[in-house]
């Protein structure tokens, strides 16, 4: 609604520019003021990113400990390296936090340091 308004202030600005009469002079002038009392009470949508960036920040960090633990469990126990690739460890230790069966047996998952 706001840019239609200021499209046409923008149009009548453009049809009157080579007039030097007295009215469109003045008619110049308040079509000015008026576009900057538009602009400047259009609020300036609020940028999200920051939040997006902590919560990034955050996934990110809990990620690197999942890889590291598996990678830690993998490192333990070679007989786990020989069956599983670590994306599939990856898959069973979130399939185990859901409670669901997983092929990987619980003593492996239990303090691998």
């Amino acid at each position: 609604m706001v840019s239609i308004e200021l499209d046409k202030i923008n149009a009548i600005l453009d049809q009157i520019k080579g007039l030097h009469i007295k009215e469109a002079v003045s008619l110049r002038k308040r079509l000015r003021k008026e576009k900057e009392k538009i602009a400047v009470t259009i609020p300036e949508p609020e940028f999200v990113a920051p939040d997006m960036n902590k919560a990034n920040k955050r996934r990110s960090s809990f990620m690197k400990g999942v890889w590291n633990y598996i990678k830690l469990v993998r490192d333990t126990y070679p007989e786990l390296r020989e069956q599983f690739t670590p994306r599939q460890m990856f898959s069973q230790f979130f399939a185990r936090r859901r409670g669901e069966d997983v092929d990987i047996n619980d003593v492996f998952w239990q303090n691998p340091s």
